[in-house]
């Protein structure tokens, strides 16, 4: 058994880089930059106007009064030019004439006789909208390790990119093991079975990183099937969960099956709670293999502090940026951890600030796995008192 510390160490010193991938930017979304991204052009390229107005040549005189002259559309601009004293119509987004310093919008305007009257003078540059103010060309746009959201797909779209370098799309394989798990195609099941929850939950969780699971079985306790399914999934995956039968129960066979396999052992079991079973090992150099264990709360905060910074690093993330988002919040109530290892306690965290536990911090606890929004990590044999400021994982 070795410490948790250690095993993310060993988890990210022995994860392959990300293999690059030039990719549509449409398809890139969840994936993370490669590289920088530099800008290529002014955005906005030209001045434009903020607001539905008039832009107006204001030099050396104030002026209350314009001859207006023209109109301009964002998608049909005024190519004319503009004397001192001179207006044109102006729409939101639509290209100004270098000689329009300033727009009035159009509810401060009187328009009599094809001129303009005003009851104060402009500001100089009022309602304008400058070249360049949001990027100028050669300006980073999108840093390497950046995770690719909407809003960075809108940003670079606006400069023209229209193709991005991103990681190859990971295959991820989920075997989950045991006798009493079922699929959740069954109508009714026995008092002594369940339905396999994990599958879907893993494969959930992949989903929300932009890695499709390519494939996912359910096999019951028989050592053989078991190792027929691991090998071929072995032989087609980049990363392999297996949940289930990775203790050392009678029939917990996932650990042997998988060193028979030939899986390289790196480590099997973290001095942590929930989640101490757990295996890590590798089949070859591009395959990573993970046995979580089968209870499905353990299984799944198992895959959130061990593979979620995995799939991370592979989809591009930097090595500071993996794993779940922080926040400081206060305790709203006493916690104390009496074992000597680890604990992650699941619970809420309200109006911002404040974490509260669930009563019931059991690994087959799924409800309050839903109904929780935080995890809050506690080191061995430690007391920690309401109002104590706490650093609180947020649950995707």
């Amino acid at each position: 058994m070795i410490e948790e510390k250690k095993a993310l160490e060993t988890i990210i010193s022995t994860t392959p880089m990300p293999i690059h991938n030039r990719v549509a930017i449409q398809k890139a979304y969840n994936h993370y930059l490669l590289h920088d991204v530099v800008a290529f052009n002014n955005f906005p390229q030209t001045n434009q106007s903020a607001v539905d107005g008039y832009g107006v040549s204001l030099k050396n005189k104030r002026f209350l009064e314009f001859k207006l002259i023209g109109e301009s559309f964002a998608g049909a601009p005024f190519l004319g030019a503009i004397s001192e004293g001179e207006a044109i119509r102006v729409f939101t987004g639509a290209k100004l004439p270098g000689e329009v310093n300033a727009v009035i919008m159009q509810e401060e305007v009187k328009i009599l006789d094809g001129r303009i009257l005003l009851k104060e003078c402009p500001e100089d540059g009022q309602f304008i909208r400058k070249k360049g103010e949001v990027f100028c060309a050669g300006q980073t746009i999108g840093k390497k390790g950046q995770k690719i959201n909407p809003a960075l797909i809108g940003t670079l779209i606006s400069d023209g990119v229209n193709q991005l370098e991103v990681s190859k799309k990971l295959r991820v394989g989920i075997v989950t093991t045991g006798d009493e798990i079922k699929p959740m195609d069954h109508e009714s099941i026995e008092d002594f079975q369940n339905y396999d929850t994990n599958s879907y939950m893993l494969k959930a969780l992949n989903e929300l990183q932009g890695v499709e699971v390519h494939s996912m079985k359910l096999v019951n306790d028989e050592r053989q099937i078991l190792k027929k399914t691991i090998l071929e999934i072995l032989k087609c995956t980049d990363v392999l969960l297996v949940s289930g039968g990775v203790s050392v129960g009678e029939r917990d066979y996932v650990h042997e099956v998988l060193i028979e396999c030939g899986v390289v052992q790196e480590f099997w079991k973290v001095r942590i709670k929930p989640s101490k079973p757990i295996f890590y090992g590798r089949f070859t150099d591009a395959c990573q293999v993970f046995g979580l264990p089968g209870n499905p709360v353990s299984s799944y905060i198992g895959f959130l502090i061990f593979v979620l910074p995995v799939i991370q690093y592979r989809n591009g993330a930097l090595k500071g940026g993996l794993g779940l988002d922080q926040v400081k919040v206060d305790l709203g109530a006493d916690i104390e951890n009496i074992e000597d290892r680890v604990n992650y306690i699941l619970g809420n965290i309200y109006d911002g600030k404040t974490f509260l536990k669930h009563s019931n911090q059991r690994s087959n606890n799924i409800l309050a796995l839903s109904n929780s929004n935080a995890l809050v990590r506690f080191e061995p044999r430690i007391r920690a008192n309401k109002g104590d400021e706490v650093t609180a994982f947020l649950l995707p």
